[in-house]
């Protein structure tokens, strides 16, 4: 599943890159016709002021002078198509907590495209594990997937804004590692988060939720639902405190976990419009009624 999501984020990215491509080179064809038309009207300015004041022979100086103008700034527009025809690099991916490196491996092996794949783990065992798994999977695995002994939260914090995805798969609840994780992921890159303590997300223990993920569950056949709800408000409410917010790709509930993948990005205005997404929810104790009341509304003036 990752995998595949994977393969089409990076599609996605490439169409999305293309696109501001064909954009920018729109933007900057238009700009040769602005300067030839200011270049045209200084000409005709400055052959007025040379026919009334100075004589012919100043005049054919001050017209090589404009024609060495007119190219300068001819020039220029080549210079901006140059900038603007930036080839997209292969994306990086972090997996924060690889132990053996399983997935990190995948991603290298079974994804075209795909950059550098940085594998994460917190024990010396497991990172010579996934050193010796690089070595037996040949030369795609070495020239791509590195190992790296260290903590997840110090490395994404040491390098913010440095991963198109980040994969988080914790065992247990990936709380501690989302403050981070928000702040190493580029602007429109991909986060995949992995819960895997359902018993705390679906109402076993709502204290221990709220210390956590900041929500309260509720006990109901919708709490496999809340539980994605709430660890997406969580993200959210993380990437918020750098004026960035989430756009969720695709939440799952399989078995004893939850899996979300969500896009960042960065816009202090769009952030203001969080309270609109989240809500109360009011259970009724007799049946299984339920009422929604949103925490905040639009009010146009």
């Amino acid at each position: 599943m990752s995998i595949a999501v994977l393969r089409t984020f990076i599609s996605r990215w490439k169409q999305e890159h293309e696109a501001l491509l064909s954009k920018r080179n729109k933007s900057a064809a238009k700009l040769p016709e602005n300067n030839v038309t200011v270049s045209e009207v200084d000409d005709t300015l400055n052959d007025s002021d040379m026919n009334t004041e100075k004589s012919n022979e100043e005049c054919e100086g001050r017209a090589e002078k404009s024609q060495d103008d007119t190219c300068t700034t001819s020039e220029e527009p080549v210079k901006t198509e140059g900038k603007v025809r930036g080839e997209l690099k292969p994306p990086r991916v972090l997996e924060a907590l690889s132990a053996s490196g399983l997935r990190a491996l995948r991603y290298a092996r079974e994804v075209e495209g795909i950059g550098r794949v940085v594998a994460l783990d917190n024990d010396k065992g497991a990172v010579e594990a996934c050193q010796r798994n690089i070595k037996f999977n040949g030369s795609v695995a070495c020239s791509k997937v590195e190992s790296h002994l260290a903590d997840a939260r110090v490395y994404m914090l040491t390098n913010p804004k440095e991963f198109d995805v980040v994969d988080l798969d914790p065992y247990g609840s990936p709380s501690v590692f989302l403050d981070s994780a928000v702040q190493s992921v580029v602007d429109g890159g991909m986060l995949m988060c992995t819960a895997t303590d359902m018993a705390v997300l679906c109402g076993g223990n709502g204290e221990v939720c709220y210390s956590k993920y900041g929500s309260y569950p509720l006990r109901g056949k919708y709490c496999h639902e809340m539980a994605l709800r709430i660890l997406l408000a969580c993200i959210e409410s993380h990437a918020n405190r750098y004026k960035r917010y989430i756009v969720p790709v695709l939440s799952v509930q399989m078995d004893f976990y939850v899996r979300v993948f969500v896009r960042i990005y960065t816009s202090a205005s769009a952030m203001k419009n969080t309270p609109l997404k989240l809500s109360y929810v009011y259970q009724c104790t007799g049946c299984d009624a339920f009422h929604l009341q949103p925490i905040g509304r639009t009010v146009s003036k």
